[in-house]
């Protein structure tokens, strides 16, 4: 017989969002210890991804954060936290 365990649903990703999570752990400790960064991206990485996950993970600590690229090669992120 299976034993069935309650879990609360904020502890539970599924799919995607499981991989998606630990990708954004970098960028959510990133922004949790300073007030400013920037990010690079090594050859291969995708500039879109990397944004998006640093909205994600902004937008999962609360933590308003804006970014710009440093250049148009779109191999350096700039980001800080604005706001209160």
């Amino acid at each position: 017989m299976p034993k069935f365990q309650k879990l609360d649903p904020g502890q539970v990703v599924l799919g995607r969002g499981r991989s998606n999570a630990v990708r954004r752990r970098p960028f959510v400790d990133a922004i949790k210890a300073s007030q400013a960064g920037r990010i690079e991206l090594d050859r291969g990485e995708d500039p879109a991804a990397t944004k998006r996950l640093l909205r994600q993970a902004s937008k999962e600590v609360g933590i308003k954060v804006r970014s710009s690229w440093e250049d148009d090669t779109y191999r350096a992120l700039l980001w800080k936290r604005v706001g209160a």
